[in-house]
C-alpha cells in the first residue's frame, strides 16, 4: 500500500514538473526571439588552473561572486596526467552557480581549482584522510554518539573506499565529477579541529557526500550520457542538479557547525537523520526523489550499464592498505596443508547446496530490508538476528546474504575486509561443535583477499607450532587467533546459520564468544545469526547492538517458488487448467504460514496428480502442520520397509559424522540377535540399494549429492522423529553402539596376534566393499573410530555393558585384555593421530591392560563395579602417565573423583610430557576438571619439568592463569630450569598482557631477578622490550619496573639492549622516553651496550643503529669497550651497520676490527 502511495505522489510531482517545464520552455522560446538580435555575454565558469579565467580580483574581491558558465568544456583541456581525463559533469557547474554567495565564495576563495584526472584528485584526498586519521591515532577507538557506540576509524576507511570507487569510475567513464566538488571536499577535510569527534564529523559528512556523488556519476553515465532528450531525462537532470546543490550546501553548512563547536551534534544528525540537521534530512529527501526519477527512465540495454547500476546496491567493502603487511606468502602445497590443518570442513559445498536449490529471484526482500541495511551500513559492531519458525527458509535467506558478500561481488574482490560463514547442521555432530565454528572462521579469515598464495602471518605461525607439537588448535588458541584476526581487517562480517540446531550449551558458548569478540574489537565486527527464536538464544544475545528481523516477509518467496515449479513442471500438467494452477499457488501460499518446508512437501505431493479433479481433491486434504505432513509420509511405509526406515533414521539421527552410501547401506542391514548369555550375535539382512532407500525414506531422509552423504533434509525432520517417535529413537545410541562393538569383535576375530610382530602394524589388505568385515571397509572405519563415542552417549548403560565387557575381556581390567581389543589399539596406532584427532593412541598402551583405554575413553560409567575391581591406581602407561593424569587430560571429571577416592595422589610428579594431572588438564583445556582438581587441594605451585605450573599456564593455557592465582599460586615462584625464569617474564616475552595484568594484580614483583641461570632475558621488562610489546612495557614501568636495571642474567644486560637486539624501534623510543640511559655500559650480557646489541642484532637494515647514534645520542666510542661477541651473527646483517658507523665517522674501523667486524 505504501509503495502505491509513493508512486502516486511521484507521478503527481513529475506531472507538476513537466507542466512547469513546458511553461518555461514556451516563455524561453518567446524570449529567445526577442533576444536573437541582442545577445548577452556568456556566463563565466569557475577558475581552472591552465584554463582561461577572469582576473583573480574579479573572483574573490568583487562584491558580486562570479557565475560559472554551465559547460563541460573543461574535460576537453589537457590534464596534468598521462591518464585520459573523462569530461566533467556540467551539472556540478550549474549547481555551483545556483548556490548562495557565501557558499560560492567558500568554494572558490579557498584554493585554486585545477583540472586533472579523477585518480589524481582521489589520490590527493586519500592522503589527506590518512594524515588526518594519524593525528588522532592515540585516541580511544570508540566514541559514544547518542545511544550508539561507533568505531570512528571506520568512517576514515569508508571515505577512502568511496574515493577509490569514484576514482575507478572517473578513469575511463564520463561524465566525471567536476573539480568544484573535489576542491570543496579537500578544503573541508583539511579543516582544523580540536577534538576527535569533530574529525569524525568531517569524515562522516565526506563519506555521505561521496556516496551520493557516486550515485550521481553512475546515473549520469547510464541515463544521460549520449541519451536523447526526453521528459524523463530532463527531469532526472533537474533532480540531480538539486541533489548536487544540496551536497555543496551540506559541506558549507557542516563547516559552519564545526566552526561553532557543534561537531558532535552534527555527527549525531548524520548518524540519525531527522534528529538535528535540516540539511541532512533535506539530502535524504533529494535521494528519495532521485530513486523515483530513475524509475521513470526505463530499462537499460548495455550490459556495462547494467553492471554499473547493480554495483550501487552492492555493499561497500572497505579498503585498508595496511592489510598487505600481514601476508605470509606460501607455496600452494604449503598453503593448502596449513589451511586444512586448521579446518577441513567443506563450507563451500554446504553453501552451494543451499544456493543451487534456492528458487531464483527469492530472498531479495531481506537485502532491501531497512534493518538489514542499518546493520550493514553502521560504523559500529552489531549483531543481526534473523528469526523464523521451523521450516521458514532461514538457511536460504542466509545463503543470499553469503552471496552478497562473497560470491556475487567477485569484481569487488580487491577489498580488505574479513568475511567468514558457517552452516550449523542437526545432521552433523562436527557442525554443531563450537570449536568447529571457530576453526572454520579462522581458516577463512586467514586467507587474505587478492593474495591467492597468502596467509595471515600470525595464524600460519600458530598452525606451524600446533602441527609441530602434533595436536589440534585449542579452544583458547582459537579465540585468541580470532581476536587477532578481527584487529587486522578494517571490518569483518561473520555469518552463522542454524544456531538453533546446536545443543543448548554449545550455542551459549558460541553466542557469548561472538559477543565478546565483537565487543572487544577495535574495528567493526558484523555478526549475522539465523535461528529460531529460542529463549536461551534470545537471553544470551542480550539487547546491546542487536537488530532483529523476522521471516514474515517470505510469503512472496513461497509464491514465486510455486510459480516457478509449476512452470518447470508444465508438460506434466498439460491437462491442468490455469484456474486450478492459480488455486494451487494461492492455497499453498496462504496455508504455508511462512513455512517454506511445508510448502515444498505439499508441492512434492501435488505434482503426482495430473488432473484438475484430483489436484482439487488433494488441496482439500492438505495437512494442517509440518508435523502432520511428516506423519502422512511416515505412514506410507509398513512391514519390512518401515523397519528399514526406522533403522536408517536411528543411524542418521545419532551418527558421529554424516554417513556415506558405503556405510549406511551396510549399517541398515546389521541385526544383533541376543542369546541367553546376553551376547549379541551379528547377522546380515538382504541388500538395499540407494534408490530403494530413497524411495522408502521419501523426504524424511535424503542423500546429499554435493557431500555424498545421507542426512535429514531439514532440522524439523530430525525433531519430528525425536518427539513423535521417541519410543524407538531414544534407544538409537544403544542400538548403534551394540552393533558397532559386535562388528569390531567379528572383524578383529579374523586376525591373530602371533601373525605379526607385536611392534609392527597390521598385515596389509586390499579394500573389498563386498566384505563389511574387511579392515578397510568404510563401515569398519566408522566402527573403529566411533564405537566408544556411541557407547558413552547411551542413556541405558546396562544394555551396552555386557557387549563392552566381552570386547575388553570379561575377566576384568587388571587381567590381560582380549585380542580383539589389542588389535583395535594397534589398528588405531597404525592409522595415526589424524585418524581420530582427539585421542592420542599412545595413551592406550600397553594394550594388554585395558584400564588405560577405559580411562582415556571414559568408559567407567558403562562398567560400574567392574572397571575398578582390584585396581592399582599407580599404574603408568607407555607415556608414563598414571590413571589420574590420563583421566584429567581427557576431561573425565567424575572418573578423576573416583580415582582420588581409590587413592590416586593428586600431586604426584610424573615423568610424562606434562608431569602431573593438573598440567594435563591445563594443556588440553579441561576447565571443569582443572577446577575440580584445585578444589580437591591440588598444589598450584608444582613444577612441570623444571618449569613452574604458573609459567607453564602463561605459555600454554592463558585461561588458567587467574584460576591458579585465585587458588593460591605464588605469583613470584621461580622456575628451576626455564628460558624465562618466572611467569611474569614469560607473559612479557609473548606479549600476553592479560596474564601480565593478572600476575601484577596478585603481587608479582616487576623487578624480580631470576636465579636459575637458564634465563634468556633477565627481567620481565627486558623480555617485553625484546618482544616489542609496548603495552607490556608501559604496564611494567607504570608498576615500578626499573628501566635502567643492570641485568645479571640473560644475553642483553638491560631492557634497552634487549629492545635494540630485538629490532624494536618503537620500544627503544618508549624506553628512552621513560629515562633509559642510551650510553650505559653494561657489565653483564653479551654486548656491553645498547648500541652493541643493535650492531649484532639479527636483522637487516641500519635504522636502529642510525636512530641510536643520530637521534638518541649514543656515543659510538662505547663500542671500544664492548666484549667480542661469542655468538656468530651473519655478516650480511652486521656489515651494513658497521659500514654506516665507519663511513659516518662515528667510530674507527680498528675498533670494529677488534670486535671481529672488519669493514
Amino acid at each position: 500500500m505504501g509503495n502505491r502511495k509513493q508512486s502516486k505522489q511521484q507521478k503527481h510531482r513529475f506531472s507538476e514538473w513537466l507542466s512547469r517545464r513546458r511553461k518555461e520552455n514556451k516563455a524561453n522560446s518567446q524570449e529567445n526571439i526577442h533576444q536573437s538580435n541582442n545577445p548577452t555575454p556568456k556566463l563565466e565558469e569557475p577558475p581552472i588552473k591552465g584554463a582561461q579565467t577572469t582576473e583573480q580580483s574579479d573572483l574573490t574581491g568583487s562584491s558580486q561572486p562570479p557565475n560559472p558558465r554551465p559547460t563541460s568544456s573543461i574535460g576537453d583541456r589537457p590534464a596534468e596526467s598521462s591518464e585520459t581525463t573523462a569530461p566533467e559533469s556540467d551539472l556540478w557547474s550549474r549547481a555551483y552557480q545556483e548556490l548562495d554567495e557565501n557558499s560560492r565564495k567558500w568554494i572558490l576563495g579557498t584554493s585554486e581549482l585545477k583540472p586533472g584526472s579523477g585518480k589524481q584528485w582521489t589520490a590527493d584526498l586519500i592522503t589527506v584522510v590518512r594524515e588526518r586519521e594519524e593525528e588522532y591515532k592515540g585516541s580511544t577507538p570508540k566514541l559514544k554518539i547518542g545511544d550508539r557506540e561507533i568505531i570512528w576509524r571506520d568512517y576514515a576507511n569508508k571515505t577512502v573506499t568511496w574515493l577509490v570507487t569514484i576514482g575507478d569510475i572517473a578513469v575511463n567513464l564520463a561524465p566525471a565529477p567536476s573539480p568544484i566538488i573535489w576542491s570543496a571536499l579537500k578544503v573541508f577535510m583539511k579543516t582544523n579541529v580540536a577534538q576527535c569527534e569533530d574529525l569524525v564529523a568531517i569524515f562522516g559528512c565526506a563519506e555521505k557526500v561521496l556516496r551520493v556523488m557516486r550515485q550521481g556519476a553512475v546515473y549520469e553515465i547510464v541515463y544521460l550520457q549520449d541519451a536523447h532528450s526526453s521528459d524523463a531525462t530532463e527531469y532526472l537532470k533537474d533532480v540531480l542538479l538539486n541533489l548536487y546543490k544540496a551536497l555543496l550546501q551540506l559541506l558549507s553548512h557542516a563547516l559552519e557547525r564545526l566552526n561553532e563547536g557543534q561537531g558532535r551534534q552534527f555527527l549525531h544528525a548524520l548518524i540519525s537523520p531527522g534528529k538535528g540537521a535540516e540539511l541532512v534530512s533535506t539530502l535524504s529527501n533529494h535521494e528519495h526523489r532521485l530513486s523515483m526519477a530513475i524509475q521513470a527512465c526505463g530499462a537499460v540495454q548495455l550490459q556495462e550499464h547494467q553492471n554499473l547500476l547493480q554495483s550501487l546496491s552492492a555493499p561497500l567493502r572497505r579498503i585498508d592498505e595496511n592489510v598487505k603487511n600481514l601476508v605470509e606468502h606460501l607455496q600452494e602445497k604449503s598453503l593448502d596443508e596449513a589451511l586444512d590443518y586448521i579446518s577441513a570442513i567443506p563450507i563451500g559445498k554446504h553453501h552451494f547446496e543451499k544456493r543451487d536449490t534456492r528458487a531464483p529471484e527469492t530472498c531479495e526482500w531481506l537485502l532491501k530490508h531497512r534493518k538489514f541495511l542499518e546493520w550493514e551500513e553502521s560504523s559500529c559492531s552489531s549483531t543481526l538476528w534473523l528469526q523464523g519458525s521451523i521450516g521458514a527458509g532461514k538457511s536460504y535467506l542466509t545463503s543470499k546474504v553469503i552471496d552478497r558478500y562473497f560470491f556475487d561481488n567477485e569484481a569487488q574482490a580487491k577489498n580488505d575486509e574479513g568475511f567468514a560463514y558457517f552452516y550449523c547442521s542437526r545432521s552433523d555432530a562436527v557442525r554443531r561443535d563450537p570449536k568447529s565454528v571457530y576453526q572454520s572462521y579462522i581458516r577463512q579469515l586467514a586467507q587474505i583477499n587478492h593474495y591467492p598464495t597468502g596467509m595471515h602471518k600470525s595464524v600460519f605461525d600458530l598452525c606451524r607450532k600446533a602441527k609441530k607439537e602434533q595436536r589440534e588448535l585449542s579452544i583458547s588458541e582459537c579465540k585468541a587467533a580470532l581476536s587477532e584476526l578481527l584487529k587486522s581487517y578494517p571490518r569483518t562480517t561473520l555469518v552463522l546459520d542454524a544456531l538453533d540446531e546446536c545443543e543448548v550449551d554449545a550455542r551459549k558458548e558460541i553466542v557469548l564468544v561472538l559477543r565478546s569478540l565483537a565487543t572487544d574489537a577495535e574495528r567493526p565486527v558484523k555478526v549475522y545469526i539465523a535461528s529460531r527464536k529460542e529463549p536461551d538464544i534470545e537471553r544470551n544475545l542480550g539487547s546491546g547492538n542487536l537488530i532483529e528481523i523476522g521471516t514474515s516477509d517470505n510469503k512472496g518467496d513461497i509464491e514465486k517458488y510455486i510459480e516457478q515449479e509449476m512452470t518447470r513442471f508444465g508438460e506434466e500438467w498439460e491437462s491442468v487448467s490455469q484456474g486450478v494452477r492459480e488455486e494451487v499457488k494461492s492455497t499453498i501460499t496462504d496455508q504455508s504460514d511462512g513455512m517454506f518446508r511445508w510448502a515444498y512437501l505439499q508441492w512434492e505431493q501435488l505434482k503426482k496428480f495430473k488432473t484438475d479433479q484430483s489436484i482439487l481433491e488433494r488441496l482439500g486434504k492438505l495437512p494442517k502442520s509440518l508435523e502432520h505432513a511428516y506423519d502422512e509420509i511416515y505412514s506410507q511405509n509398513e512391514g519390512y520397509e518401515l523397519a528399514i526406515l526406522q533403522r536408517a533414521v536411528k543411524w542418521v539421527l545419532c551418527a558421529a559424522e554424516p554417513l556415506s552410501n558405503d556405510v549406511l547401506l551396510w549399517a541398515i542391514r546389521l541385526e544383533a540377535q541376543t542369546d541367553s548369555k546376553a551376547e549379541a550375535a551379528l547377522t546380515l539382512s538382504s541388500p538395499i540399494t540407494q534408490s530403494t532407500l530413497e524411495s522408502i525414506c521419501c523426504n524424511l531422509i535424503v542423500r546429499d549429492s554435493q557431500l555424498e552423504v545421507w542426512k535429514f533434509p531439514h532440522a524439523s525432520a530430525a525433531e519430528y522423529f525425536e518427539g513423535r517417535h521417541k519410543d524407538w529413537t531414544g534407544k538409537a545410541h544403544e542400538d548403534v553402539a551394540i552393533l558397532l562393538i559386535s562388528h569390531l569383535i567379528d572383524c578383529y576375530s579374523e586376525w591373530r596376534i602371533p601373525q605379526w610382530n607385536k611392534d609392527s602394524g597390521l598385515p596389509s589388505c586390499e579394500l573389498d566393499l563386498d566384505d563389511y568385515l574387511n579392515l578397510k571397509h568404510p563401515l569398519q572405519d566408522y566402527a573403529s573410530r566411533f564405537w566408544a563415542w556411541h557407547a558413552r552417549s547411551t542413556s541405558d548403560y546396562h544394555r551396552v555393558s555386557s557387549i563392552l565387557k566381552r570386547f575388553l575381556r570379561a575377566a576384568g581390567p587388571e587381567n590381560p585384555s582380549s585380542q580383539q581389543y589389542q588389535i583395535w589399539c594397534r589398528h588405531m596406532h597404525q592409522k595415526g593421530i589424524d585418524y581420530l584427532p582427539r585421542l592420542y593412541f599412545n595413551d592406550l598402551f600397553p594394550a594388554e591392560i585395558s584400564i588405560f583405554g577405559i580411562c582415556a575413553l571414559g568408559l567407567h560409567t558403562l562398567l560400574e563395579g567392574w572397571w575398578d575391581k582390584d585396581i592399582d591406581v599407580s599404574l603408568v602407561n607407555k607415556e608414563r602417565m598414571d590413571l589420574l593424569s590420563i583421566a584429567a587430560g581427557y576431561g573425565h571429571r567424575s572418573l578423576c573423583s573416583d580415582l582420588i577416592d581409590h587413592g590416586s595422589d593428586i600431586n604426584r610428579s610424573l615423568q610424562s610430557d606434562y608431569g602431573s594431572a593438573l598440567a594435563e588438564a591445563f594443556m588440553f583445556e579441561q576447565v571443569e576438571t582443572a577446577i575440580f582438581l584445585l578444589d580437591k587441594g591440588c598444589n598450584p605451585d608444582i613444577y612441570v619439568k623444571g618449569q613452574s605450573l604458573l609459567c607453564f599456564a602463561v605459555l600454554h593455557a592463558r585461561w588458567s592463569v587467574e584460576m591458579l592465582l585465585k587458588a593460591g599460586a605464588d605469583p613470584n615462584i621461580q622456575c628451576q630450569s626455564c628460558s624465562y625464569g618466572c611467569a611474569l617474564e614469560t607473559a612479557a616475552r609473548w606479549g600476553r598482557i592479560d596474564s601480565a595484568k593478572a600476575l601484577i594484580k596478585y603481587g608479582a614483583n616487576v623487578n624480580l631477578v631470576p636465579t636459575s641461570g637458564w634465563e634468556e632475558f633477565g627481567s620481565p621488562l627486558a623480555a617485553a622490550a625484546y618482544e616489542g610489546s609496548l603495552e607490556c612495557i608501559k604496564l611494567l614501568i607504570d608498576h615500578g619496573a626499573n628501566v635502567n636495571a643492570q641485568l645479571e642474567h640473560g644475553y642483553y644486560g638491560s631492557a634497552l639492549a634487549a629492545a635494540a637486539s630485538g629490532e624494536s624501534l618503537e620500544c627503544i623510543k618508549l624506553l628512552l622516553e621513560y629515562g633509559a640511559n642510551v650510553n650505559e655500559r653494561l657489565s653483564h650480557g653479551d654486548y656491553g651496550s645498547a648500541l652493541g646489541a643493535a650492531l649484532y642484532g639479527w636483522y637487516d637494515g641500519i635504522e636502529i643503529v642510525k636512530y641510536l647514534v643520530e637521534d638518541a645520542g649514543a656515543d659510538a666510542s662505547i663500542l671500544s669497550s664492548s666484549p667480542k661477541i661469542s655468538r656468530d651473527t651473519p655478516e650480511r646483517w652486521t656489515l651494513p651497520k658497521a659500514r654506516y658507523l665507519v663511513e659516518g665517522g662515528h667510530v674507527q674501523a680498528s675498533v670494529l676490527a677488534d670486535l671481529g667486524l672488519p669493514v
